[in-house]
């Protein structure tokens, strides 16, 4: 039995208005990034020009020799994607759906002032709930990041150091490393997401010499504040520290939350719900063309609103990349799994497949939460202006195995990303 869940009547037609539409919001949304008075173009030059405008637009000045202000810079990104979804839930029943999203709308600026100091902050300029079945909404919706900081160079024999205090970004594992405007994949992979997703007020210490970087934390697991938290709730440990060999880069997280209680207002975000710590090793290297890496993980989800989400988890991932065609193409290739001690210790991805019980009247997906989740992404990338502006196209697999019993997923992914 097959559940139609998209509106249209007729499959295909609507999926390539999809397509259209959100083809066009991508258009309008990067030549919003650069609009302006038209540059002076030599003849010769073609398309390298708006390459160049992306990467220069947002630097409003510049100079080493002024003691008070060194730099000024603006910076956004916009990426919008569509997804077209076809699966069964834990019943067997079939369900497919297609979804458009703008993703990430975000505009900042960033201020490098007295030799050292640095202030940068940006905000989300939009809320879609419309794969949800809610609204698309725009205008300043919340701070991503907001955070000042002061770098010492040649400090206790360190070639560079830096302290930071503010709204963070934690990175836990290979992927969340890579900044959204560099990701290899349309989203991260479910076990990614379960690591990091979030804000939280903190500071870092932060130092690099050689081969060798490091970084420890300190953040509120506090989750009250707009903008920046107080340190009433509990605190967060957060230490990382990474290593360049010749054959290639090693880089080992860690997170530790001290907070047993798991109510809204009282956690640092999203990722330390899922978890009271977590352990990543990651291996990034090359060889004949390819990019490789690697990234295992294991950790224990502490306490939960279920006994079925506790106990330990663990998973892997792979990612193989190859660029060709004078670096304007990219094949992409992603397997990652992840797996718990307990019924529901993991979950899938909420972009899209578990998107299709919340719009189905009657879809089983058990929550996308299970013990054992499979996913397998194929995908092409088009590189127009480097990762600046690019298409992204994708096909991923995904099998949840669950207590009711097996989700399978196919999902087919096209996006597009600029960033200046």
């Amino acid at each position: 039995m097959v559940q139609r869940l998209a509106n249209s009547p007729n499959d295909i037609k609507t999926m390539n208005n999809k397509v259209v539409t959100t083809m066009i919001g991508a258009a309008a949304l990067s030549g919003a990034a650069y609009a302006g008075p038209a540059p002076v173009v030599a003849e010769e030059k073609s398309c390298g020009s708006w390459c160049d405008t992306l990467e220069t637009i947002g630097t409003v000045y510049s100079s080493k020799e002024n003691p008070y202000i060194q730099k000024v810079k603006f910076f956004g990104r916009a990426q919008v994607q569509y997804a077209y979804v076809d699966a069964s839930d834990v019943n067997g029943k079939d369900y497919h759906a297609d979804f458009d999203e703008v993703r990430r709308l975000r505009f900042g600026g960033e201020v490098k002032f007295l030799n050292g100091f640095k202030l940068k902050a940006n905000a989300n300029f939009e809320d879609d709930d419309k794969p949800s079945g809610g609204e698309r909404k725009f205008g300043y919706q919340s701070f991503d990041q907001a955070k000042l900081s002061y770098t010492f160079k040649d400090f206790l024999g360190l070639e560079k150091s830096s302290v930071t205090y503010g709204r963070h970004k934690v990175a836990l594992g290979m992927e969340q490393h890579t900044s959204s405007k560099k990701i290899k994949t349309v989203e991260r992979s479910g076990l990614a997401n379960k690591l990091t997703d979030g804000r939280g007020t903190g500071v870092t210490f932060g130092a690099e010499r050689g081969a060798w970087e490091g970084t420890l934390g300190f953040f509120s697991t506090d989750n009250s504040g707009e903008l920046l938290t107080g340190w009433d709730e509990g605190v967060a440990f957060y230490a990382s520290t990474g290593y360049g060999f010749s054959c290639g880069d090693l880089l080992l997280d860690f997170m530790y939350n001290d907070q047993d209680t798991k109510t809204a207002d009282s956690v640092l975000y999203d990722q330390v719900e899922n978890y009271e710590w977590a352990l990543s090793a990651a291996y990034m290297f090359d060889a004949a063309g390819w990019d490789f890496g690697l990234n295992a993980v294991y950790g224990d989800n502490g306490k939960q609103s279920k006994a079925s989400r506790e106990g330990s988890f663990y998973g892997f991932i792979g990612l193989a990349t190859y660029k060709f065609w004078e670096d304007k193409l990219e094949l992409v290739g992603r397997y990652a799994w992840q797996g718990a001690s307990k019924d529901e210790g993991i979950r899938v991805n909420s972009r899209y497949l578990r998107r299709l019980e919340t719009i189905s009247s009657d879809g089983d997906f058990n929550g996308g939460r299970g013990d054992s989740h499979h996913s397998l992404y194929g995908g092409l990338n088009w590189y127009m202006c480097g990762d600046r502006s690019k298409v992204m196209t994708g096909i991923e697999y995904d099998n949840l195995s669950t207590e009711p019993g097996s989700v399978d997923g196919l999902t087919y992914w096209l996006a597009y990303r600029m960033y200046f």
